[in-house]
């Protein structure tokens, strides 16, 4: 099935293997943890935003590779940078935070016609101590002790769930949405499972636009910017603790008891290859 699949992107008219940009301000991850089960109930304990690239293999799918940058959202989404890497020189003004990145190293196609991405998995986890001050005239916000991070990397492996090798060279030759998934046991990745449940995950904004509001010049009723999107959140009950940061959508965090696998799922927005230049 697998030989079947590899000669149907064997034809000359196949995408090239190319890099495509993962659109940041439209793709995000979901966090889920547990397994299907009556004792230990899946859940989804968190989302974030995701930039970083996809290389869809066509004609050979195993030239195939994902490379991503993962962030809490809202003001923690300052952490990605434009080519989707994260900046671990900076600091999110959230009191506990966790980011990721990924890169893969070899690509392989299963028996059930999926391309199986294996890499590594670097998950650095924040946390930051809030400073009490006294309220003054003169107060100026939280302020925070200096941060302290712990960074873990191990194997992980991503599955394409789509698209699928048979339509891999559809994908690669414009926009396209990509899903992939990884399950990392808690037994393979015992901090993963700490630095997700330990960490804010506030809400994702797709398609985020901010405006000043009308009155923005007169202070005696300015009530901050007005931002619009496509609001992306986690589904469990969640705290209603803030840490203060600078950001109206707010910090919340996950609550629950569940134990088992962490499984991240990227849904993926990719922006169309960049039109070859014509030549004179």
């Amino acid at each position: 099935m697998v030989s079947v699949l590899a000669a149907v992107l064997a034809a000359p008219a196949a995408a090239q293997t190319i890099p495509l940009q993962i659109d940041e301000n439209q793709s995000y991850a979901t966090l889920w943890m547990g397994r299907q089960t009556e004792v230990s109930p899946i859940v989804n304990v968190g989302v974030a935003q995701v930039g970083g690239n996809v290389t869809l293999g066509a004609p050979d799918p195993s030239t195939s590779a994902l490379k991503f940058g993962l962030v809490p959202g809202g003001g923690g989404a300052e952490l990605l940078a434009p080519d989707g890497t994260v900046r671990v020189s900076e600091t999110a003004q959230i009191a506990r935070y966790t980011v990721m990145s990924f890169q893969s190293e070899h690509a392989r196609v299963r028996r059930d016609g999926h391309v199986e991405i294996a890499g590594l998995l670097t998950v650095t986890h924040v946390t930051r101590e809030v400073v009490a001050k006294p309220w003054t005239w003169g107060y100026s916000g939280v302020s925070y002790d200096d941060p302290v991070s712990n960074t873990v990397t191990r194997p992980v492996t991503f599955v394409f769930v789509n698209p699928s090798v048979a339509a891999m060279a559809a994908h690669a030759n414009g926009v396209a949405d990509v899903l992939a998934t990884a399950t990392a046991e808690a037994s393979d990745f015992p901090e993963l499972v700490d630095d997700v449940l330990d960490a804010f995950w506030p809400i994702v904004a797709l398609n985020e636009q901010c405006v000043a509001p009308p009155n923005a010049g007169d202070m005696r009723d300015y009530y901050g910017v007005l931002c619009d999107g496509k609001a992306i959140t986690a589904k469990v009950p969640l705290n209603e603790r803030h840490s203060f940061a600078v950001d109206y959508h707010g910090m919340r965090e996950a609550v629950t008891t569940t134990h088992g696998p962490v499984t991240i799922v990227l849904h993926l927005k990719l922006a169309p290859p960049a039109p070859a230049p014509s030549g004179r």
